[in-house]
């Protein structure tokens, strides 16, 4: 495992079986590790891999799995086993030594037992870009980690220590309760951007969110920044959507508790507390700790815990209603209250210091008090102290004097005035001479010495004792601080909550109804994003699974709507999974396990993968990682190659599926192969669906956007075409085109390629010819006239 950037990339390997499992880069909060902790807890790995040089962080969590794994009470997983055979190995490897150059180059170097026969290098890297993502620059990287561990040490690892490491085939991992969702699919169905993270936009901000176009941006109506890390990056939110219905249960339970009018005063109540949350981490703590914390640190420690206890409060009336308020109210301990109290009571957040620093209150510490009194006191006593020293020990000659205090040298009494100025070797009795300043001479005097003893550094002391009172006020912070942050989660799920209610509510969305059956069930759904685009946006019904087909094939024409409607349910099915309302008048959505998108996508010359390439690779994913609970999303797959090849491979994936039956997962497919149903079998679980239009007269295309069973002949892309602005005669010109092709003949040439073939016949004569006699003169004299003339005639641009 390889943690990078808030991104886990993993892979896996079974020594029985040979297989190689990947998991591609997966967002991961660096602070509860919560996908790390799953995939350790799924694998239940032998040996733990990973490289040095990565965050500190990410090891506490891998070196804390590990221990409490050979710590537990499991006689099996034992440290102190006979053969150690149970014990789990945590191996930092160099990362001089292992960086991801040499790793990528270890991936391209795999060799599969189920690659082609007698393929070449090339053959294979084409081959391996079809099996793995390698725009996952973790993944690889943790999958060349593996192979070469692997590689150094399976005399130690294997059962044959005389053999060499056989790798079967490469598979994806499935995390139990998260639903999996790749990069690729996050963009396309544009559900998160990582130019959206909440540390780069403010929170609530409803102009954001009109300009960006993603869901998380949308749905990001939360007050604190906790609130939007929670609905970012945390396991159970849009990350990574569980598949837990208890879980999603208790988040419908909240936001339907908001959505109710008499609860209204409630909901105003905890949005008005929650934009005083702010995020309070371990790596806070620290500079608390270190005193680097400034005074403003302290009044937002303050807010945030004052925030969360009235809003546990306030939930305390509530709590038998909602499981989410009653974890809430638990979650804020006694400790916790004594935390705000010791604030309140220490802390003076209204004093004004230079520095912004730590300020006891007074009243809180006695000796503290004294201190302060001694430093509020001290110009007087400076001053019956100088008074003293020149009326015991200084001449006459001297005039004026005062004690002053000095850095690192203490109290001193300075001679400011002499009359008669003295020699410059003239001593005092009982003064010790330090140094001369311009005319004023110091001196360490009986009173300044026994200032240093009595009061010394004031300022000093009385620093390290408000130190002493801010570290034991901090060592009590940490002590129940696992407390503070649980409540401080459940808090910023409670704002994300409300940001889901507040969506709901503003635009009519429903809850869900999810359940445990293979089905998608959809009524007058709309696309979450897409609706705002348009004046009317038209509902559609979405009937898969439970009786209904499993396999939707859509044709229609060009800028009908198929794209939108295949995202659409992705995206309601996807709200479902994190607990959101849904834009529809119902929905019953069957957990998923994965949602599997071939859609549009940008070729990577770095990686050497064509768009077409990037198509077969999200095909072999599909094919190879979805279940009968999966959605399956192809967009105009097969375009990147010839149309019989592409209408072959399409028929042969959906045939893939089909064949499985009652496994098949939830297949959308948008074509304009209008062909490919009649390479298919006969079954009632294919559908043939369209777009309603309407043809006009003059060619044009009225689209109504409303889904209905049938097909279409006709993807009519040169009414899109001349709606997109294209040049009318560019449009006429493709139109004569087709009209002969699908009548068997060739198309007329242009009038320029006419021109051009006449200017040709021409000079071939010319040429050929041997005789250049008046009668032949004459005759290339008149076929010049009538080409001029042709292009006179002829539009400027031709000409």
């Amino acid at each position: 495992m390889i943690w990078s950037n808030n991104h886990l990339g993993a892979a896996y390997y079974n020594i029985l079986t040979s297989e190689l499992s990947v998991m591609d880069d997966t967002y991961d909060d660096g602070v509860y590790f919560n996908i790390t902790k799953a995939l350790y807890g799924q694998c239940q790995p032998r040996y733990v891999i990973t490289i040095s040089g990565t965050s500190e962080e990410f090891l506490a969590a891998i070196e804390a799995l590990v221990t409490s794994e050979t710590t537990s009470g499991d006689p099996n997983m034992s440290t102190n086993s006979s053969d150690g055979s149970a014990r789990v190995s945590l191996k930092v490897m160099r990362k001089k030594e292992h960086g991801f150059d040499r790793c990528y180059h270890r991936v391209r170097c795999l060799k599969l037992q189920s690659e082609p026969a007698n393929a070449n290098n090339v053959e294979r890297l084409v081959f391996l870009q079809g099996l793995l993502n390698f725009k996952s620059i973790v993944m690889i990287h943790a999958l060349g980690l593996l192979l070469i561990y692997v590689d150094q040490h399976w005399a130690n690892l294997a059962l044959d220590p005389s053999g060499k490491p056989n790798f079967v085939s490469v598979t994806s991992v499935t995390l139990r309760d998260i639903v999996m969702i790749d990069d690729d699919t996050y963009e396309t169905l544009n559900i998160v951007h990582t130019r959206h993270h909440p540390s780069l936009f403010k929170c609530g901000d409803v102009a954001s969110k009109k300009q960006s176009g993603s869901l998380f941006t949308f749905l990001n109506r939360c007050q604190s920044r906790p609130g939007a890390q929670f609905l970012w990056q945390v396991s159970k939110t849009l990350r990574h959507p569980t598949r837990n219905i208890e879980i999603l249960n208790a988040r419908f339970e909240v936001v339907e508790f908001c959505l109710k009018p008499d609860n209204q005063n409630t909901v105003e109540t905890w949005t008005s507390c929650l934009k005083h949350l702010y995020r309070l981490t371990n790596v806070t703590l620290d500079r608390y700790l270190a005193q680097q914390a400034k005074i403003s640190d302290w009044r937002r420690l303050y807010k945030t815990i004052s925030s969360i206890i009235y809003i546990a409060d306030v939930c305390e009336k509530q709590r038998k209603k909602v499981r989410l308020f009653d974890k809430i109210v638990d979650s804020v301990t006694n400790e916790v209250r004594y935390v705000k109290y010791f604030l309140e009571y220490i802390v003076d957040f209204g004093a004004k210091r230079s520095g912004n620093d730590f300020i006891v209150r007074s009243n809180v510490d006695s000796h503290l008090d004294k201190l302060h009194h001694t430093r509020s006191t001290l110009p007087e006593t400076l001053t019956r102290m100088g008074e003293k020293d020149m009326k015991e020990y200084l001449p006459p000659s001297v005039t004026t004097c005062k004690m002053v205090y000095i850095p690192n040298i203490g109290y001193l009494l300075a001679i400011t005035g002499w009359n008669p100025s003295p020699g410059e070797d003239t001593d005092l009795p009982n003064l010790e001479f330090k140094f001369v300043s311009g005319d004023i001479r110091y001196f360490k005097s009986p009173g300044a010495k026994e200032l240093d003893d009595t009061i010394g550094d004031i300022l000093l002391r009385i620093n390290k004792r408000e130190s002493y009172i801010m570290l034991k006020l901090v060592k009590y912070i940490n002590k129940h601080a696992a407390s503070i942050f649980s409540a401080i989660q459940l808090c910023a799920e409670l704002d994300t909550l409300l940001a889901f209610h507040v969506v709901a509510r503003e635009h009519n969305y429903v809850r869900p109804c999810v359940v445990e059956q293979q089905i998608i069930a959809v009524e007058q759904g709309r696309h979450p994003l897409q609706e705002f685009a348009t004046t009317t946006f038209v509902c559609n019904d979405t009937h898969s699974g439970n009786g209904k087909s499993l396999v939707k094939i859509l044709t229609s024409p060009n800028a009908s709507g198929k794209s939108t409607y295949l995202k659409q349910v992705a995206l309601i099915a996807f709200m479902a999974h994190i607990g959101c309302y849904v834009p529809a008048k119902s929905a019953t959505i069957g957990i998923l396990t994965h949602i599997l998108t071939q859609l549009t996508s940008m070729n990577s010359v770095a990686l050497n993968t064509s768009t077409f390439l990037e198509d077969m690779r999200q095909i072999n994913s599909a094919l190879y990682a979805s279940t009968p609970n999966s959605i399956v999303i192809l967009d105009e797959f097969g375009n990147g190659t010839s149309e019989v090849s592409g209408l072959s491979l399409l028929a042969a994936v959906l045939n893939n599926f089909i064949e499985r039956g009652v496994h098949c997962p939830h297949v959308f497919v948008a074509t304009h192969m209008h062909r490919v149903i009649n390479m298919l079998p006969r079954d009632p679980m294919i559908e043939e669906q369209t777009f309603e239009f309407i043809t006009n007269n003059d060619g044009t295309v009225a689209y109504l956007y409303r889904l209905i069973n049938g097909h279409s002949t006709r993807s009519f892309a040169h009414a899109a075409a001349r709606s997109a602005g294209l040049d009318e005669r560019v449009v006429k010109r493709a139109l004569e085109v087709y009209d002969k092709f699908k009548a068997g003949e060739l198309p007329s040439p242009l009038p320029e390629a006419q021109k051009q073939e006449e200017a040709t016949h021409i000079i071939q004569r010319m040429l050929e010819s041997d005789n250049f006699g008046a009668e032949f003169l004459e005759e290339l004299k008149l076929l010049i006239r009538q080409f001029m003339g042709q292009l006179r005639q002829s539009p400027k641009q031709n000409f």
